[in-house]
């Protein structure tokens, strides 16, 4: 079982124009508030919201870490619309993406809780490369991920490396 994401061509150039700023090496983020169908096990995506400096307790060039507050608002704002998240952020620099040990650390303690403020309601990931993109979804009761294969862009499809779902697979994430 694989998710995909339904974005708008126009939404996708701006996601790519916030993750790989000229001049700026540091990783990025944002997230997409999205409508998900169960039956299609698809996010359609209704908001992007990048985020700012400020945004951030820490942006390092391979490291972020969201604000509490950050953290408080994106909950509140997904709760008050209804809507499931994808979190984005980009590894500048690598061509075969996938999310990292830090990253899989931070989906250990982020992912449940959000899941839990959220009605559990499926919950995305997104890691961006500058020719490719890897991804993560937790959709049902299991605390297993289910990867998402690809990014359905206006006609086109951006399919995803899965090297993340591989290397889980292989057990070098452990477990949530």
């Amino acid at each position: 079982m694989a998710a995909v994401i339904h974005m708008a061509a126009s939404t996708h150039a701006d996601v790519l124009s916030h993750l790989f700023p000229k001049g700026d090496k540091r990783e990025q983020g944002g997230f997409l508030f999205c409508q998900f169908d169960e039956m299609a096990q698809a996010f359609q995506v209704i908001e992007w919201m990048p985020l700012k400096g400020s945004d951030y307790a820490s942006q390092e060039r391979d490291y972020l870490e969201l604000s509490d507050e950050t953290r408080a608002g994106l909950i509140k704002k997904a709760h008050d619309m209804g809507a499931s998240l994808v979190e984005i952020h980009c590894h500048p620099g690598q061509t075969k993406v996938a999310f990292s040990l830090a990253d899989w650390m931070g989906f250990r303690d982020f992912v449940p809780h959000i899941r839990w403020r959220l009605a559990k309601k499926p919950y995305g990931a997104l890691v961006y490369g500058y020719d490719c993109v890897d991804g993560f979804a937790w959709v049902d009761d299991s605390k297993q991920p289910i990867s998402i294969s690809g990014i359905q862009i206006g006609d086109g499809f951006l399919r995803t490396t899965e090297n993340s779902i591989k290397a889980f697979l292989r057990g070098s994430y452990g477990s949530i």
